[in-house]
């Protein structure tokens, strides 16, 4: 209740064009690593396999820790929800050109190539799962946005999906 509540009032915020973005230099690797631990034991119960994948030397960065966890907790979410018993999930980041490049990788059903831009926008989801509100994706793209980077999908039905996501490390120390 506390999350959905959460997301209506960003979902607001968004609407208002107020969505606080709180940039300073932080770490990276401790978003991926809280988010990745956070969802461990649920990965776990349901079968799912639940990994980091750093490729060092990463740069502090300037971000917004609280709001990039929050993308990163959406879409550990998702991949949880569409990952069957047996499969796998990464959280996978690295620098790439003039960003710093986060996805999240799972080899769930997949989502069709029609459906991969539209799963951004608000209260849409791709099957009928009432598990959610179709907020989550939303929210995480303007969280993106909002730090001057971008989110995209990339996804073959039957062979999992893959949630990328960028920031820059242009303004970094």
């Amino acid at each position: 209740m506390n999350r959905l509540i959460g997301d209506l009032i960003d979902v607001a915020s968004i609407e208002a064009g107020r969505l606080m973005v709180a940039r300073e230099v932080g770490d990276p690797v401790a978003a991926v690593t809280e988010a990745v631990e956070a969802f461990q034991a649920q990965a776990s119960a349901s079968g799912v396999s639940l990994r980091a994948e750093v490729v060092e030397p990463l740069p502090r960065v300037l971000l917004d820790s609280a709001r990039i966890f929050q993308v990163l907790i959406n879409l550990l979410s998702n991949a949880i929800k569409f990952t069957p018993g047996g499969g796998s999930i990464v959280v996978h980041v690295e620098c790439v050109g003039p960003d710093l490049c986060f996805a999240v990788r799972d080899t769930g059903a997949g989502i069709p190539a029609d459906r991969l831009e539209a799963v951004f926008e608000r209260f849409v989801q791709v099957r009928d799962d009432r598990r959610g509100m179709g907020l989550g994706l939303y929210i995480s793209k303007c969280i993106v946005e909002g730090h001057g980077g971008r989110i995209w999908a990339e996804s073959t039905l039957g062979h999992g999906s893959s949630f990328l996501f960028t920031l820059p490390l242009r303004g970094a120390p």
